[in-house]
């Protein structure tokens, strides 16, 4: 059986693919991906940036404007490494504690204490964790509320006032 094919293989000719290209047209494509790539960026900053700078100052609030916000760029600064260990960790602890209930029969309180212990906790260092106004939890805690019962600072108890004598 012979083959023989009913339109005519032509040689495939050596094209170089600028060739192919208008002129003009590869400017035109490059252009075009740099406003892109411009876009995305000036999008993602508008999204990602909080708009706290342009929040005009609150005429009551005291004048510790430089300190407060050398606590919220350290707060910041502490809570993207610490958001990426603690979410790993979470991350571990909900693996694990998924293979605790299996192995465990399908016994959740099993697979609940590994979970609380991961998940809960943390997440975000705020300025109030770096004054010591309140702690930092990495790992969570039984109860649903994870901040503590913190005792109000000792004050003084007022002197009772000396007994007057009665007038009859």
């Amino acid at each position: 059986m012979s083959f023989s094919p009913s339109c005519k293989i032509l040689p495939r000719a050596s094209v170089q693919p600028d060739k192919l290209i208008a002129t003009g047209t590869r400017l035109q494509a490059d252009w075009t991906n740099a406003v892109a790539v411009v876009l995305l960026v000036a999008l993602m900053a508008f999204l990602l940036l909080t708009p706290g700078g342009a929040w005009a100052e609150d005429p009551t609030s005291g004048g510790e404007g430089s300190d407060e916000t050398g606590i919220q760029v350290a707060s910041w600064a502490l809570t993207v490494p610490y958001i990426i260990g603690k979410g790993a960790f979470a991350l571990g602890g909900a693996v694990v504690g998924g293979l605790g209930y299996v192995f465990s029969g399908g016994n959740y309180d099993t697979a609940k204490s590994v979970w609380t212990k991961s998940i809960y906790g943390t997440y975000v260092i705020r300025p109030a964790h770096l004054r010591g106004e309140e702690p930092v939890y990495f790992l969570g805690k039984a109860d649903e509320s994870q901040a503590e019962a913190t005792p109000p600072p000792a004050t003084p108890a007022p002197a009772p006032e000396p007994a007057k004598p009665e007038k009859k």
